[in-house]
């Protein structure tokens, strides 16, 4: 009989999308050097990669095609091993390596707007992070409250590349 892989950790959280954009971060990169532009590289990134999640510094910056989100779901989890794949169920799918240097996850909107903490729910060490995005069509057309996002982690024993597992076809038609 198999036993049905879970996550060992769930957390349900609500997030403010500013500018296109939400940075996920464990330790933020301009804390010692107020000079960092990792969130410019991290979209520089995103944007050249045409991933639309970018990386620079252990900064991961979700880019949104539509300008305001507010109260959007998203949904940590963190699993023992790499968790089964799902992406039908999104619209935009992007695997990335992640490094928790401390025991808290931010999440903040660009634009300077409040960040969300989440403390004490991933212990630090290297993971793989799967980044998912849902509702993008009906939130870039107007439409509040259709956005949903999920975050999920596992342990990473060697760095893998960045990865575009399914790419949401509506940035085509903003010629992106």
């Amino acid at each position: 009989m198999r036993l049905m892989r879970q996550p060992s950790v769930i957390v349900d959280l609500t997030v403010e999308i500013d500018h296109g954009q939400l940075y996920i971060y464990s330790a933020a990169p301009w804390a010692d050097d107020p000079n960092n532009d990792a969130m410019l590289r991290a979209l520089d990134d995103a944007r050249a990669s045409g991933r639309w999640v970018g990386l620079a510094d252990g900064l991961i910056n979700l880019v949104v095609p539509f300008r305001k989100s507010f109260d959007a779901p998203l949904r940590l989890e963190v699993w023992p091993e790499e968790p089964p794949a799902d992406d039908a169920r999104w619209d935009h799918v992007v695997d990335v390596d992640f490094e928790m240097s401390t025991r808290e996850i931010v999440f903040e909107p660009s634009g300077g707007f409040a960040p969300v903490h989440c403390k004490d729910q991933v212990p630090p060490g290297s993971y793989r992070a799967r980044v998912s995005g849902r509702g993008y069509a009906e939130a870039r057309d107007g439409a509040d409250g259709m956005d949903a996002y999920r975050l999920r982690l596992w342990p990473s024993v060697n760095p893998a590349a960045p990865a575009l597992r399914k790419g949401w076809p509506g940035w085509r038609d903003q010629g992106m």
